[in-house]
C-alpha cells in the first residue's frame, strides 16, 4: 500500500474515532498499544529464550514435529474432543 492510500486510510479512522462510543475508543487503543509493546524482537527475554530453544533444537535434546505430523496430531485432538 503507498503513502497516498495510508494517509487516506488514517483520516477515516480519526473520523471514526471521533464519532465511536467509549467502548469502541477503549477496544482501539487496548489494540494499539498492545501492537506497540508486541515488538519482540527487542524484548530480552524473549531473544534469550529463543536462543535456548534453538540451541536445543539444534542439539537434537527436543522432541520436535513437522508442521504436517502437528496437522495430523491436531485434527485427531479435534476429533476425539468432538465425540
Amino acid at each position: 500500500m503507498d503513502a497516498t492510500a495510508i494517509k487516506n486510510i488514517r483520516k477515516e479512522v480519526k473520523k471514526y474515532i471521533d464519532f465511536a462510543d467509549e467502548k469502541t475508543v477503549k477496544m482501539i487503543y487496548a489494540m494499539l498499544e498492545v501492537e506497540h509493546k508486541e515488538d519482540a524482537w527487542t524484548d530480552e527475554a524473549f531473544i534469550t529464550e529463543m536462543e535456548r530453544r534453538t540451541k536445543e533444537y539444534e542439539a537434537g535434546t527436543v522432541k520436535t514435529f513437522t508442521l504436517n505430523e502437528m496437522e495430523i496430531n491436531a485434527r485427531q485432538a479435534y476429533n476425539l474432543n468432538k465425540k
